[in-house]
């Protein structure tokens, strides 16, 4: 007996055990998201944005900075020079580097961003004089690569210099783009399953259509007409088959013919 009672009260604990387990998965599921943007965040670094200096260059100020150069130009990375058509004059040339730089404007003026720094191999030499430059990757206080929107907006060309797990949303933004993401293949998968449907509803209905209708009365009717004509066709409709001519019998003659009918009328004419 005391047996079955510790297995009994093992079995409560393994379940109260369990409870716990499931209970703090989500807490510990919070905790890594946290880390991981905790992380993330290290990475970076937070500034406003003082001007647009051309179509892939702001500057900012850095609060690090000791003396007199407190201003830095971030230059965005893995991107170049909107491309120059052929036949494109400097003054059509111009226009369009303009509209990118206004572009980028549209984009940063006055606003707070987050920039890294891209490897050391791609930064330009240290200046002496001016304002140094940074090949950073940026992005928009809610997470928006700006690399890549400046692209896709069609202000800037690809132009890959550097590996980086980065060159994308992040934060918010991310989380934006997956939940669209998620969104764009339902949908998908819902057009597809009425396809589906419309497919087998179609061919349900040609199915039904090859089965076609019951003969009903007519048709019994006239089923029955054609079997009696063919049974009658075998039966030769009751008349008695033909005798076959014997080919050797040898023909009558005019004179025997008219005498056999002779024969055949001369009782007649004894009884009259």
């Amino acid at each position: 007996m005391a047996f079955w009672h510790l297995s009994a009260l093992a079995i409560g604990l393994a379940c109260i055990s369990s409870g716990t387990v499931a209970d703090d998965a989500p807490a510990e599921d919070a905790t890594e998201a946290v880390d991981e943007t905790k992380a993330l965040l290290e990475q970076l670094t937070i500034t406003m944005v003082s001007e647009v200096i051309d179509e892939r260059t702001f500057e900012i100020r850095d609060s690090k900075a000791t003396g007199g150069r407190k201003l830095v130009h971030i230059r965005l990375g893995n991107v170049a020079h909107p491309e120059r058509g052929a036949g494109v004059s400097d003054e059509d040339h111009k226009a369009k580097l303009d509209k990118a730089k206004e572009g980028l404007s549209t984009l940063l003026s006055k606003q707070m961003i987050w920039f890294k720094p891209a490897p050391e191999e791609v930064q330009p030499e240290p200046v002496a004089e001016g304002t140094p430059v940074i090949v950073a990757d940026a992005w928009l206080i809610d997470g928006r690569h700006i690399n890549t929107l400046m692209t896709q907006n069609g202000h800037l060309a690809q132009d890959k210099q550097y590996e980086t797990d980065l060159a994308r949303n992040i934060l918010s933004a991310e989380a934006d783009e997956a939940k669209k993401d998620s969104y764009k293949k339902l949908e998908e998968a819902l057009r597809e399953s009425e396809k589906e449907k419309q497919r087998l509803a179609e061919e349900q209905i040609k199915a039904e259509k090859m089965k076609g209708e019951p003969l009903g009365f007519a048709g019994w009717l006239g089923l029955g007409v054609l079997g009696i004509i063919v049974l009658g066709a075998l039966c030769n409709f009751g008349r008695p088959a033909k005798k076959k001519v014997n080919l050797n019998r040898k023909r009558r003659t005019l004179r025997e013919a008219l005498d056999e009918v002779e024969g055949c009328l001369m009782p007649m004419s004894i009884v009259l």
